[in-house]
């Protein structure tokens, strides 16, 4: 199991690849971010229709994903599965929608908010928005990468983009579970071994 591409954005909204480097900026917001995109060649032309209306979390997972596939530099295959690991899940979404719902006297609450009250859809809309039909889910474990890539190297052998949405911080790392890699650290969160593995590459 080997990550071949990745991208962090950091608090600060600056970008960073594991590939290519880090992007000028830092950038104002996310929708800074996604306004550059146009100025990236590298980057695919991902479906990002979903981007103003989606939350916070959708809006991470839809940025790390076509960032991360340009880092890779090849086209990402339409089997590619799409993960959601850890970091913030749904929490924030579901309260946002609750408040809305009793706002409003328990009898409706705007659709717009139900988006992703599932920890399970930012990773769909990345998936969506690449043209990933692999398997796409949310998965919960322990604060350990170690865990994550246990589980991946139980699913089909092949590409999974992995993507972790902290309060303010975001990463996506495509994995290939086929490749061998005699390195693969331990570490609480995807941000985590996105720097060791970049500061890994920069020491060779």
């Amino acid at each position: 199991m080997k990550v071949i591409a990745g991208t962090w954005i950091a608090p600060d909204f600056s970008v960073h690849l594991l590939n290519r480097g880090t992007l000028p900026g830092p950038f104002r917001d996310l929708n800074g971010i996604r306004l550059a995109l146009a100025d990236l060649p590298f980057v695919p032309a991902g479906d990002l229709e979903d981007f103003g209306r989606g939350c916070m979390a959708v809006r991470y997972s839809l940025l790390t994903a076509v960032l991360t596939a340009g880092d890779h530099g090849a086209p990402i295959p339409p089997s590619t599965g799409v993960y959601g690991w850890n970091g913030r899940g749904c929490t924030t979404e579901n309260l946002r929608y609750w408040n809305d719902y009793t706002a409003n006297g328990c009898t409706g609450g705007r659709g717009g908010l139900f988006v992703a009250t599932l920890p399970s859809i930012p990773c769909c809309e990345a998936a969506i928005a690449l043209g990933c039909h692999g398997p796409a889910t949310y998965l919960k474990t322990e604060s350990s990468t170690w865990a994550l890539f246990c589980i991946l190297a139980t699913r089909p052998p092949g590409l999974y983009l992995v993507g972790e949405v902290m309060a303010d911080q975001a990463c996506m790392l495509l994995v290939d579970t086929v490749q061998p890699d005699l390195i693969m650290p331990d570490c609480f969160t995807l941000a985590d071994l996105f720097r060791v593995l970049k500061e890994a590459r920069s020491a060779r």
